[in-house]
């Protein structure tokens, strides 16, 4: 099913988004402040939610993908189980940038709510309060 570009987003951009996501449905475009372009999307039908951030000149800078809680590396999950027991995990996204694969990860519990950033090997990259 062809896709009519959005307006303002340059036909290399969509060029670029379509060839990364080529099954990309439910597809939304933003401009951002920075020039950037933001798009979400999602892959199929009960597809999890994608937000890709692509440069004028097509690049794609960032990716971000929700994940289910299985499915984050066993390093991550022994981390959460270790640095932070009596948390429930809340929402994972992974975020591919700059070639390196990260997890952020909300997490919930009655003492209060923490967003946490992890490496692909459970290490612990940022932590803030929620």
């Amino acid at each position: 099913m062809a896709q009519q570009a959005p307006r303002g987003v340059p036909a290399v951009v969509l060029n670029a988004f379509q060839q990364q996501f080529p099954k990309a449905r439910q597809v939304e475009w933003e401009r951002r402040k920075d020039g950037n372009f933001e798009v979400e999307f999602n892959l199929s039908l009960v597809g999890r939610d994608h937000q890709a951030i692509i440069s004028p000149d097509g690049k794609v800078l960032k990716h971000e993908e929700e994940l289910s809680s299985s499915s984050l590396p066993d390093a991550v999950k022994q981390q959460i189980k270790t640095e932070f027991n009596g948390y429930r995990i809340d929402e994972v996204k992974k975020i591919e940038e700059g070639g390196k694969v990260s997890y952020a990860v909300d997490l919930d519990s009655r003492q209060g709510d923490l967003k946490v950033l992890f490496d692909a090997d459970g290490k612990i990259l940022k932590e803030r309060m929620d």
